[in-house]
Parts: C-alpha cells; structure tokens; sequence
C-alpha cells in the first residue's frame, strides 16, 4: 500500500484549469473599474454587509487556515478545537459592542498607519507601516508552501515539483491581483466564497461518511487522542515536550487572537471598505458562524486523518519516514494525503478549485494589502506627493516585489514548529504594538507619539518566540535558571513590553496640546463610539 495514492484525473485537471482561467478573465475586467487610489484599495468603499461577509470569509477562510487548521487537527486532535470556540467567543464581543472597530472606520482612513498620522505624527506612521509590512510579510512568508504541500499532496505529485507549483500559483495571484486591485479582489472573493463553501461541504460529508461516528470516538478511545487542551501533555505525542497546549499557551493565543480580529490588516482593510460604521459593526457578529466553520471543519477533517493513518499502521509508518526525509513532506501533507484517497474523480477537482480559490483569496487580500500600506504609509509620505496614477503604480509594484520575497521566504525557510504557531509568533511582531497604540489612541487621550514609538518598537520582541531564538535562549543557563523558556512565555511578554512603553512613554513624554479639529476627529471623544455603535 503506498502513501501517494489520488483518485486526481484529468476531469479534475480540467475543472481546475477551467476554474484559473476565469480567475484571470476577472482581473483583465476588473481593471476597467478601477479610477484611483479609493478603489484600488478599498473598492471605493462601496461594499454592503452581504458583499462585505462573502469577501471578508473569502479572505480569511484562506488555503493556508484550512491548511494549519488540519495539521492542528491531526498533531492535536479534539484539544485543538479550543481556537474555533476563541474565534467565535471574539467575534460576537466585537459584533456587539463595536469594540475598536466601529470607532476606527469613524475616522474614515484607509489604512491603519493613516491613522497614526493622524492620532499621533507622521514619524509614527512611517515607523508602524514598516512594522506592519515587516510582520506582515514574515506572517505570510509560508502560505505559498503550505499550498503548495496541499496541491502536491492531493494530485499525486512528487516532492520535486514543488517549487514549480509555488511559482505557478504565485504568478496567476499576481497577475489579476496587479490588475484589478480591491475591486478584482473583491469579486473574486465573492466567487471564491462559494465555491469553497461547496467545496467544504463537500469534503466535511465524505470525511463524516468515512470515518463515522466510531472512528471520531477511536480517536480517544483506541488512538490515544489529545483532547483537554489545559494540558501540557500531548498524549498522541508524549515523547515531544512541546506538543501540549497548556494554560500559559491558552492564554497567548487567546490575546494574540482577540488583537488580530480587531485589526489584523487585511481584516480591517474590508472594515474600511464598508458604507459606515454600523455595518463594519455588523460584519463582525455575522461573521461568527462561517468563521466558526472555517476553523472548526478543518480541524475535523485532520482529526479524520489521524484516525485513518493509526487504523492503517504501514501507511502511518510511511508518513513518518516522508515527514523525516522529504522537505515537500509535514504533517500539513496528511489531510490532503487522507483526501486524495477518499473523495473520488471528478469531485475532486471541485474540491482542488475550492482550495486553489481559498488560496488564491487570501493572496490576493494580503499582497494588496501590504502593497497598499508601503505606498501610502511610508513612500508617500517620505517621497510624496504622489498622483494617482503613481500611487497606483508604486502598489502594483509593491505587490511583485512582496510576491517575488514570498518566493524566496518559502523555499528558504524551513519551518521547526507547527504552521499556526508560526503565524501567531510572526503575527505578534505587530500585534503587541498595534493594540495599545490604536486602543489606546481611541480611547485614551494621553496617548502619546513617544509612547507610540516605544509601544511599536517593542513588537520586536516577538521574534524572541521563534524556534531557533527560543532554542538560543534555552541554551544560555544565565537565561533559564528559573526554568525553560516556551515561545508563549515570550509572546505574552512582548505584548506586556509594548503596553508598558506606551504607557510609560505616554505619562512621561506627553505631546503638546492638539489644535481642537485635530482632537475631536482622532480622540477617544470622537463620533459615536461602542457604547452608541448599535
């Protein structure tokens, strides 16, 4: 019995190219649509909350969750579950009460930075647009391999083809994403949403009709399945003394999450793209449901997996070699592995368009995103003033360079932990700075540009979290006498040195008093804030 093994034929073949071909055909038609900078990046603000939600879960129901979601699904089992129940716990506190959101759609900016300018200076805006692309950047650097895997995997591909796969699929992002900016992005998502939608549906019934009711119980009862994520001890995987959750990681991710929902870029860049501020209120409480799905049926289907590899131990045996000898091989691999295997020709092409789409619509939102932020945020103010025309050419620009950088990042970096903690370590870079630098330039009037500065700066610190850094430090007795340092130790601090230095730059180095125009459109005073969001 081989691990390689797909029902992927050429009817599939063709659904898929099919389905590329008209990603291609949108880009050439949006760029007719697209006048200046408002609608190359926020679609003219324009979207409605139906559009909105479609083009929001498009975005974030990317490839690469499906991807992370799975691998949690198979390294950790039911434990894992406890990121969908964040998730959807967040959202409807957002939805409800407007926290942060409604406040900064208020101020009518296009992008975050912009508002530091605003709230703060120019130097702020500058300083927090390179953290934010930096993060950025770093955060995303494996969604290109991560698809990648997936595509190898379920289409029966060997590892050498690998790096054509990503250049192929980076190449048709950019092309209708360079095009049409946020109003190709848009329309595409809105297609990409339903066929993935499809496509999940479709997959979760095969998966559910494989394994059933008693392989999801084997799980735990038979297979040794991790499912109290308050433990330390992953007992699926005891001998790895990282392979637990845990309280403190609990915690980590649960600040790491809440912060990211409120103002992950890419997110927000759909919140600055609504009519108004009640309806980027609105977008977040009805986003609960399909992000719920969007985390909770992957994790189902590499539940699905783990169950299938330990009922068939030759095939687990071989996964494991692969996993150990093949750099296209990871546990990310076992979902479409298990896939490839049990929805048949035909069907899964669909299923490979609905994944290609979540990549695709995930790619397109970032790149622009990123892009958007260095023209506006740090070339034009730096070099500016830019016309239109040049502000849209520096953003297409930028998206190349960002994509040609992704190419290098992915088949360079070799990643030594599990592709969700990854991106929450990466993430955290400009999360444990954004959160109390816009917070608290929302609601606290004190804030200040020096306490912005330190705040933003010490996001660095995040990258202490990483797997060779976390080692580093494990390795200098001086710097664990207290015992060993865990990458959510130093996420978690890196969140508590950002606060600390707003605070602290804030009381001590105050800005001097703001002309009242100013005030009333940045300050915690202005508009209608939560309170009056609904």
């Amino acid at each position: 019995m081989s691990l390689f093994v797909t029902n992927f034929s050429t009817i599939d073949t063709v659904i898929v190219v099919a389905y590329l071909l008209g990603s291609i055909f949108i880009g050439i038609w949006a760029n007719r649509y697209v006048g200046n900078l408002s609608d190359y990046l926020v679609a003219g603000r324009t979207l409605r909350l139906r559009l909105a939600l479609a083009t929001m879960t498009g975005t974030e129901l990317g490839l690469v969750t499906v991807m992370y979601s799975s691998e949690m699904g198979f390294t950790q089992q039911y434990a894992s579950l406890y990121l969908p129940v964040y998730e959807f716990l967040a959202l409807l506190i957002i939805g409800l009460t407007g926290l942060v959101v409604y406040r900064l759609r208020e101020t009518a900016v296009l992008t975050i930075p912009e508002y530091y300018e605003i709230r703060y200076s120019r130097g702020v805006r500058v300083l927090g647009a390179v953290m934010m692309v930096v993060s950025g950047v770093l955060n995303m650097g494996l969604f290109l391999k991560a698809g990648s895997q997936f595509l190898t995997a379920i289409c029966g591909l060997e590892g050498e083809y690998l790096k054509l796969v990503m250049t192929g699929l980076l190449l048709l992002v950019l092309f209708y994403t360079v095009l049409g900016g946020m109003v190709s992005v848009v329309i595409t998502d809105l297609v990409q949403f339903v066929i993935l939608g499809l496509a999940m549906l479709l997959v979760t019934g095969f998966v559910v009709s494989d394994v059933g009711l008693e392989g999801f119980q084997k799980v735990v009862t038979e297979h040794n399945g991790y499912y109290d994520p308050t433990s330390t001890v992953n007992p699926s995987d005891p001998t790895n003394p990282r392979g637990g959750i845990g309280p403190l990681m609990l915690l980590a991710q649960a600040v790491i999450l809440f912060t990211a929902l409120m103002l992950w870029p890419a997110g927000v860049s759909r919140t600055l793209a609504v009519r108004t501020s009640e309806i980027a209120r609105k977008l977040y409480l009805w986003s609960t449901i399909p992000f719920l799905a969007r985390r909770s049926l992957p994790v189902l289907w590499g539940i699905a997996a783990y169950s299938f590899f330990l009922s068939n131990p030759e095939l687990m045996a071989q996964l494991e070699v692969a996993i150990r000898d093949d750099p296209a091989v990871s546990t990310v691999s076992a979902m479409p592995l298990y896939l490839a295997r049990i929805i048949p020709a035909g069907l899964l092409g669909l299923v490979v368009a609905g994944m290609v789409a979540a990549f695709m619509s995930t790619h397109d939102s970032y790149l622009l995103c990123w892009s958007g932020v260095i023209t506006q945020d740090i070339v034009a103010p730096l070099f500016g003033p830019l016309s239109q025309k040049q502000r849209i050419l520096t953003t297409r620009i930028g998206i190349v360079l960002i994509g040609i950088a992704l190419l290098v990042w992915g088949l360079w970096y070799e990643v030594s932990t599990e592709l969700w903690n990854y991106m929450a370590i990466t993430g955290t870079v400009y999360l444990a700075g954004v959160l109390p630098v816009v917070v608290g330039g929302l609601y606290w009037r004190r804030g200040s540009s020096a306490g912005a500065y330190i705040a933003l700066l010490g996001g660095l610190t995040g990258l202490l979290a990483l797997g060779p850094c976390v080692a580093w430090i494990n390795s200098q007795p001086s710097l664990t006498s207290w015992g060993e340092v865990r990458s959510e130790h130093l996420m978690l601090a890196s969140f508590v040195v950002s606060l600390a230095g707003y605070l602290a730059g804030s009381l001590l180095l105050p800005d001097p008093p703001r002309p009242a125009t100013t005030a009333n459109v940045a300050g915690p005073g202005s508009g209608r804030g939560p309170a009056s969001a609904g």
